[in-house]
C-alpha cells in the first residue's frame, strides 16, 4: 500500500472527499479501469472514502434521460423534481467519474456541505451543449480532452469557464507488471479497430507470418480473441485479460476515437487509456496519434510510432520484430513517461493543486 502523501490534504472548508462510484450499477467493462484508481486514491490519501451510486438513482436516470427523452422538456422536468426529493446530502465534498457526458446530471440528486466536482471523459463535440447547461450546478469540472474544453469553453460565460480544467485519463501502474513479460504474440489491436490499420496488419501479418490479435464478437455478440482458448471463459472481454494479452504482445495498434467514429466523437480527437496500457504493458504504440492538446502538448513525440504509408509501416514492424533490444528501450521510456505523468498520484497530486487554489463563492 502507498503511504498518504498528506492525510488532511483537503482544506476544512472543502470537508472530506467522498468518491460516488457506479460500480454496483454498472459492471461494463470500460469502468473497470475507473474503479482500479478509485480504489488508489483511497489507498493513496485516508481521507477519501467511496460509496456506490443508488440503484434506484441510477435506474431513474435511465429511464427519464435516455436518448429518447433527453431533450424533452416535461421530462427533464420530472426528473429534476424526483432529483430534489431523493437528494442525498453529504458533509464530504463528492467526486464523481462520468464515462459519458450526459452522465453529469447524476450529481443533481446530492448535496453537498463542501464541493461538487464532476470527472467527464467522453465529452463529445455534440454533448456540448447538454454539459454547459448544467454547469452551474458543478463546482469543479475535470475534462479529460482539450479538444472538449475548447468547445466548452466558447459556451460559456467567463466565470464559469474558470470551473473548467484539463484532467487527463490516468492509470494505476500497480496494476501492470513491472518487468517486462514473455511475449507471445506480435500485435494487437484491442477494442475498436481502425480500419487502415487493420488491412496494413491483416496484409503484413499474412506476408510475413507474423501472429496478428484483435477482437472479434461470436454469436453471442460477446468479444473474443482467436485461438486464445482461455478467453472463453470469460463472457465478455474482462480488463484482467485485456491486461494479460496486452503484455504478452510486443506491438499495440492505436488510434484516437475519432479515426474510427467521427459521427460519434465529431471533432474532438482523444488521448484515450489504451495509449497507456500499452506503454505500461510494454507494447510498442504504432498507429494514429490524437491531435489534442492533452497529447500533442504534452506527449514525447517518439511516444507512438506514426508510419504515413504501409511501406512504412512495414519497416516500423519489421525493426521493432526483429529488435528486442530497441523494443525495450522504447517501452522502458513510453513507461517511466507514464508513471512520471498519467498515474494516479500524478492525478492525485493534479487534484490538490485545484482543490488548493479552489474558493467557493
Amino acid at each position: 500500500m502507498n503511504k498518504p502523501l498528506n492525510d488532511n490534504y483537503i482544506s476544512p472548508e472543502l470537508n472530506r472527499l467522498i468518491i460516488k462510484s457506479y460500480r454496483a450499477v454498472n459492471r461494463w467493462v470500460s469502468y473497470d479501469v475507473i474503479n482500479i484508481y478509485e480504489d488508489a486514491f483511497t489507498k493513496i490519501d485516508s481521507s477519501i472514502s467511496i460509496s456506490n451510486i443508488e440503484k434506484i438513482s441510477y435506474f431513474i436516470r435511465r429511464v427519464l434521460k435516455n436518448h429518447y427523452l433527453c431533450s424533452n422538456k416535461l421530462t427533464d422536468s420530472i426528473y429534476k423534481i424526483i432529483q430534489r426529493v431523493l437528494s442525498k446530502t453529504y458533509d464530504e465534498s463528492i467526486f464523481v467519474t462520468c464515462m459519458s457526458a450526459p452522465l453529469v446530471d447524476i450529481l443533481g440528486f446530492y448535496k453537498s456541505k463542501g464541493i461538487k466536482i464532476a470527472y467527464i471523459i467522453d465529452a463529445w463535440e455534440n454533448k456540448i451543449e447538454y454539459i454547459a447547461a448544467r454547469i452551474d450546478s458543478i463546482d469543479i469540472v475535470l475534462m479529460a480532452y482539450q479538444d472538449s474544453i475548447n468547445f466548452l469553453g466558447k459556451c460559456l460565460p467567463s466565470h464559469l469557464a474558470k470551473r473548467i480544467y484539463l484532467f487527463p485519463v490516468f492509470i494505476d501502474p500497480n496494476v501492470y507488471p513491472k518487468k517486462s513479460p514473455n511475449k507471445l504474440y506480435d500485435i494487437i489491436q484491442v477494442g475498436r479497430k481502425n480500419n487502415t490499420l487493420h488491412e496494413w496488419t491483416k496484409r503484413y501479418s499474412a506476408e510475413k507470418k507474423y501472429s496478428y490479435l484483435y477482437q472479434k464478437r461470436n454469436q453471442r455478440g460477446m468479444y473474443y480473441f482467436e485461438d486464445r482458448d482461455w478467453e472463453d471463459n470469460n463472457f465478455q472481454l474482462s480488463y484482467p485479460s485485456l491486461v494479460k494479452t496486452l503484455c504478452q504482445s510486443k506491438i499495440a495498434l492505436v488510434s484516437p476515437s475519432d479515426t474510427t467514429d467521427i459521427k460519434r466523437t465529431g471533432r474532438v480527437s482523444p488521448l484515450t487509456h489504451r495509449y497507456l496500457e500499452a506503454a505500461m504493458c510494454y507494447a510498442v504504440p504504432v498507429g494514429l496519434a490524437p491531435t489534442g492538446g492533452e497529447y500533442v502538448n504534452f506527449f514525447p513525440k517518439t511516444f507512438t510510432t506514426v508510419p504515413k504509408d504501409y511501406e512504412e509501416f512495414e519497416y516500423v514492424c519489421n525493426r521493432l520484430l526483429e529488435d528486442a533490444n530497441l523494443r525495450l528501450k522504447i517501452t522502458n521510456e513510453n513507461r517511466n513517461y507514464v508513471i512520471e505523468n498519467h498515474s494516479t498520484e500524478a492525478r492525485y497530486k493534479q487534484l490538490q493543486q485545484i482543490l488548493s487554489k479552489y474558493k467557493k463563492n
